[in-house]
């Protein structure tokens, strides 16, 4: 036996004992993948596995390194298994989720295995023998489902993986690489993974004209050196053009090679380092479970208890403890106060004496002046006695009350009006009761007499205090109850975790032990028990194959999303608004309906003029920049495979002087910058200092209160500020020509200072008033981002959704779809459009249509039903090239002009229609007064007057009316109970995905803790749409009972006497900014949550996770209830305010269209009338509207 031999046999044996040791401490996922990664090397395999994103290409990019369509491959997401390929005797191999196992021996069909690659329900597995020709028999080959499914099942398929491998490719899309969640899963794996590469695959779609190849390897190198990874890790392949000057394929064939062999040559160096990573991971996680329990926080939690019992038997007593002081400060004041001094005293022996039986005064009518006298020296003795027991008592023990009111928090209005009336109370008759009967009147008794009475008065203080005293202390005691109640809760709390801090510093010891004895097993410290040699093999149940269900193969489906024809034929919109100009001509020549004229031209023209917004929504890279460039025909907006910089970019045809082919750039103030960098690190106010941008900035950078990573996003605001800061401090606008529009819509080091870029284009569609704003979409965190996207959807007269081939709906574009199916019916029409783009890299017309049901089923799941749905190829359009099964961008212009020409404008067309009947009607009612009598005119004008008079009645009472408030409050109530129960059911699943296994990977704490709080962010974020949502519905259910109050009751209402009539021109006067929602999240709030998660094995596999989950669910649910509570009143009031306005606007046009229709009707009745004048205009009408009966307007 070799050296070598022995020490492999010896890796075997000490693998064997971890094991045990690892079943031993219930770590049975690190068993697991011992178990795998040892039977790997005994097997002497190399593992070669492919993840990425769905649908960028991976299972075509193995299919052509293996030369041979084994994979199945589709555009859409399949099911979760994982698939290895390897060389050897045709055979297939399948692990069913139950644990056992079904061999296919022999030639297999190819379709069949790969249906059994896409049965992630039965199958977890599939294993794939043949003899291919790029192939070793060593080496395995691992395809794994897309990283980036919202499916955690995906997640652990791909992730399961890790472990084994001895070089991991992770495949990206062309237009997917600069995604976040590529950097996450790099950065978390790069330490785990011996040999990391980056394939960048469908390098055909790069367009040197939108970006330099140099400039975007350049980007994708930064970006990898970012993550740790050497720019040498990096490859660029094509699949579908394999002549492709920019494909790499030849290139990573002979990589592949080279590193299989090296591979092969490293195979047990590289095995003792998964073995060592696993030993790392498992020592950690035991000592991790437990580390909460050292001796320092145990002595700082007794020190807590030990302060709470302190503080309870502090709150316990305090009651008492007022009552004794209190008590003993009443009594040294009344002990200390001199009630009977020498000057009382006088008083005293006068009272004394008057009381003696012989005394009398005068000699003449000497009873009543011996009466009086008496009085007046009982009342002026009284009177002092009064006086001096305020003085010496009363104001002293005020003072006291006081005190202690203040200091034992006794805060009753109630209490401290009676502390401050208090007076100690003296009866008229104290100073006889102090008399004794039959004592002679001496300076003696006097002192005597002074001193019972002084007793007496204390007693009375005494008295009354004592009655105030209790109500205090009862007082103290009702306060004091419920942090009595909270403290003895707390310590219950506190002395608990003591006892589980005592009880985990046992448990860490031992846990040290176990991670020092595995450690010393793995680093040759300790013999081992050799033990089962092959203990590494498992016996699996064999079984019979799953049976796949075959599915109907479908005809391909050739459906346009055409426009909807009419039954009726109508005139085209520019012949109709021809006839109305010239109905306004006819009427103009009246003086009789000159200011009716006048006005209706007005609205003819504005029809002809109206200007249309098309906004542009989608995901990262689905192509809006390229799609808008598309439907004006030229490289307008810059577009670019990565990210470019969230900008509202417009495209409109020039207008104020502006040239065709420039373009306008406004930068944002500095407030917004400042606002934007607050957001986007999360700071306060408070926590930048300065009395300018730079200087609040920089010093929040010197003193490290912006994250690490976000530090030279800062500065590259900074520098762009510092580069254009005379624009932003002057709020000037920048004019360059359309060349030179990237730097300010593309590049970061320029774009992010600016807010909106306006390309002034002449082409058929602007010059049809149509505006094209390209957006960053609503997915967008930013909240500038977030309430520009909504203010879109509510104002847009119509919009695309744009969604990319292979990468349909990502977890941003679900919630933002869903958004839009639930105000898809606050709007008057469907203004909704959605477009497949990039569909020429459809490989058949099959697999198109198969994409566009994936597409239609996932709009049908947000609740959009129907949808106007589209697929074209920007790229193919903009190269002049014609149209084929892949790019209907003729589709979408037919589409786009129905619905400006069909939907809007001819319902605007419609309203001008009725008020040229309108007017048609009061030029026969005009002709018919012509040959009316004198009295026939004046019962009309009777009726007339009265009707009008009904009419401002009716129409003044819906001014006030509180019917369509009422219903808006209730559509309100309504509203906010469906987004409650719609947050909750988000926040449970998007809870479930937040805390996924990946996690383990890094320190579990901190990782699970950063989890969290992106995960509040996200609800956040979601609450949000909701609000901006509920408003567009609300505004959209305002302007319904609008409608069905006025123009169908009060017009109904109106019609009964016939005589008056009111339309609307369907535009809306008042613009509604969407509400400003800014909820505020306590983090801190839902840390306790993470502290009750002991391990990940705790949370994974003894259902912490679940446990977890619900507990933040219900926290949510709370936060939610409180945010909702908050803003119902706000939203209550907004409402009804705009009901109000809306209805004042209403009732005055009303009332002004009414008016005037009165004034015509009794000029048409007044005996000067002009006869000829009336028979000329009604010949005129009647001629124009027998021509549009023929012309059937």
């Amino acid at each position: 036996m070799t050296e070598e031999e022995r020490h492999n046999r010896e890796i075997f044996s000490r693998t064997g004992a971890l094991y045990a040791q690892f079943l031993d401490h219930q770590d049975e996922k690190r068993a697991d993948q011992l178990v795998a990664i040892m039977k790997k090397a005994a097997d002497e395999e190399v593992y070669i596995a492919f993840t990425g994103h769905y649908s960028a290409g991976k299972s075509s990019l193995l299919n052509t390194l293996l030369g041979e369509d084994i994979l199945p491959t589709s555009p859409i997401p399949t099911s979760a298994n994982l698939v290895v390929i390897r060389h050897g005797e045709d055979k297939v191999v399948l692990h069913t989720t139950d644990g056992a196992y079904a061999e296919i021996k022999g030639s297999y069909d190819k379709e069949q295995v790969q249906q059994f690659c896409k049965d992630g329900e039965q199958i977890e597995t599939v294993e794939v023998y043949a003899g291919f020709k790029e192939s070793e028999p060593y080496a395995a080959y691992i395809d794994t489902p897309g990283i980036d499914s919202t499916d955690e099942a995906h997640f652990l398929s791909a992730s399961s993986v890790l472990h084994q491998a001895d070089a991991l490719f992770y495949v990206v899309h062309y237009n997917h690489v600069h995604s976040e969640e590529n950097m996450m899963f790099l950065s978390s794996i790069k330490d785990r993974i011996p040999n990391l590469f980056l394939i960048v695959n469908q390098i055909d779609r790069h367009d040197e004209t939108e970006t330099k190849f140099e400039a975007y390897r350049r980007q994708v190198e930064d970006m990898l050196e970012d993550a740790g990874i050497p720019k040498e890790s990096l490859f660029f392949t094509s699949v579908t053009e394999p002549d492709h000057p920019l494909n790499g394929m030849e290139q990573l064939k002979k990589h592949l090679q080279k590193l299989k062999q090296q591979a092969k040559t490293n195979l047990w160096s590289l095995t003792e380092r998964k073995v060592a990573h696993l030993v790392t991971e498992h020592t950690e996680m035991l000592v991790k479970e437990d580390k909460n329990g050292s001796g320092e926080q145990f002595d700082k939690q007794e020190a807590l208890v030990r302060s709470v019992e302190d503080e309870l038997k502090k709150a316990v007593q305090q009651a008492e403890t007022a009552e004794k002081d209190i008590r003993k400060d009443v009594q040294n004041i009344l002990q200390n106060a001199n009630l009977t001094p020498f000057e009382m005293r006088e008083l005293a022996s006068a009272y004394i004496e008057s009381q003696q039986p012989s005394f009398k005064t005068g000699l003449f009518f000497s009873k009543a002046k011996t009466a009086s006298e008496k009085e007046r020296r009982r009342a002026e003795f009284f009177a002092d006695i009064k006086k001096r027991t305020e003085g010496e008592a009363d104001w002293h023990i005020i003072d006291t009350f006081t005190k202690a009111a203040k200091r034992y928090e006794a805060d009753s209005d109630e209490l401290i009006r009676k502390i401050q009336a208090y007076r100690t109370p003296l009866s008229d008759d104290i100073t006889a009761q102090a008399l004794k009967q039959g004592a002679a009147f001496s300076s003696e008794y006097v002192l005597t007499y002074t001193k019972d009475l002084a007793e007496m008065i204390r007693r009375e203080a005494k008295r009354q205090t004592a009655e105030l005293i209790e109500e205090l202390t009862a007082y103290v005691q009702t306060k004091n109850g419920p942090l009595i109640e909270n403290l003895k809760n707390r310590l219950e709390k506190e002395k608990k975790i003591r006892d589980e801090l005592a009880q985990s510093a046992k448990e860490e010891r031992n846990a040290l032990e176990k991670a020092a004895r595995v450690r010393a097993l793995w680093e040759e410290e300790l013999t081992c028990d050799t033990g089962n040699g092959d203990w590494y093999t498992r016996k699996k149940r064999l079984a019979k194959a799953p049976v796949q269900k075959e599915k109907p193969k479908e005809a391909v489906r050739h459906e346009v999303s055409k426009p909807e024809k009419n039954a009726m034929k109508e005139l085209p919109i520019k012949e109709q608004t021809d006839r109305f100009y010239e109905l306004a001509g006819i009427l103009e020549s009246s003086s009789i309906l000159g200011k009716q004229a006048e006005a209706f031209r007005s609205r003819i023209e504005r029809l002809e003029n109206r200007q249309f917004t098309l906004a542009l929504f989608g995901g990262f890279s689905s192509g809006k920049s390229s799609f808008a460039n598309a439907l004006v025909g030229e490289y307008v907006l810059p577009s670019s495979p990565t990210p470019t910089t969230a900008t509202i970019n417009k495209i409109t045809k020039p207008q104020d002087g502006k040239p065709h082919k420039s373009a306008e750039i406004v930068f944002k103030t500095e407030e917004e910058l400042d606002a934007e960098m607050l957001q986007l690190t999360e700071l306060k106010d408070a926590d930048v200092k300065g009395r300018s941008l730079k200087e609040r900035w920089n010093y929040a950078i010197k003193k490290g209160k912006v994250p690490g990573e976000l530090i030279p996003v800062i500065q590259t605001m900074l520098q762009a500020f510092d580069t254009y800061e005379e624009q932003i401090r002057q709020r000037l606008t920048l004019t360059v020509p359309v060349e030179d529009v990237k730097p300010y819509a593309a590049e970061e080091k320029t774009a992010c200072c600016v807010k909106e870029v306006t390309v002034y284009y002449d082409s058929p569609l602007t010059q049809k008033g149509i505006t094209i704003v390209d957006t960053p979409g609503a997915s967008s965190i930013n909240k500038r981002h977030t309430e520009l996207a909504f203010q879109y959807i509510k104002d847009a007269d119509a919009f695309f959704y744009m969604t990319y081939y292979q990468h349909s709906f990502s977890k941003g574009d679900r919630s933002f779809l869903k958004k839009l199916g639930l105000v898809k019916e606050a709007f008057g029409m469907d203004k909704m459009f959605f477009v497949i783009n990039a569909a020429d890299l459809a490989k058949t017309e099959s697999e198109l249509e198969t994409v566009k049901d994936y597409v239609r089923s996932e709009l049908s799941k947000e609740g959009i039903n129907r949808p106007k749905l589209y697929h074209v190829s920007s790229k193919e359009e903009l190269a002049g090239k014609k149209e084929a099964f892949y790019n209907r961008f003729f589709d979408v212009r037919t589409g786009l002009e129905h619905f400006i020409e069909e939907d809007v404008m001819r319902a605007s067309c419609a309203q001008l229609k009725t008020e040229a009947d309108k007017l048609c009607g009061m030029v026969e009612q005009l002709h018919e007064s012509l040959h009316q009598s004198a009295e026939e005119k004046e019962k009309k004008k009777q009726r007339l007057e009265s009707s009008y008079e009904k009419a401002l009645a009716d129409i003044s009472k819906r001014r006030t009316s509180e019917v369509i408030i009422r219903k808006v409050m209730k559509d309100t109530e309504e509203q906010l109970y469906h987004i409650k129960h719609r947050l909750t059911f988000y926040a449970n699943d998007m809870l479930k995905t937040a805390f996924h296994p990946g996690l383990q990977n890094g320190d579990w704490k901190q990782n699970i803790s950063a989890a969290l709080n992106e995960a509040l962010k996200e609800f956040r974020f979601e609450y949000i749409q909701e609000l901006k949502t509920l408003d567009i519905r609300m505004t959209g259910f305002i302007e319904r009972h609008m409608t069905e109050e006025w123009m169908e009751n009060c017009q109904k209402k109106l019609m009964e006497d016939g005589d008056f009539s009111i339309y609307v021109s369907g535009e809306n006067e008042f613009a509604v900014q969407l509400k400003e929602v800014a909820p505020v999240i306590d983090v801190s709030a839902f840390s306790h949550h993470v502290k009750e998660v002991k391990s990940p094995k705790q949370f994974f596999e003894q259902n912490g996770k679940a446990a977890f989950v619900e507990g933040l669910r219900l926290s949510l649910q709370k936060v939610t209830e409180k945010w909702l509570e908050q803003e119902k009143e706000s939203l209550s009031e907004r409402y009804t305010e705009q009901v109000r306005r809306l209805q004042e606007d209403m009732a005055d046009k009303s009332l002004s269209q009414i008016r005037e229709q009165r004034d015509t009707y009794l000029q048409g009745l007044a005996e000067n009338t002009s006869a000829r004048e009336i028979e000329h205009l009604y010949e005129a009408e009647k001629a124009w509207k027998k021509k549009d009966e023929m012309l059937k307007i």
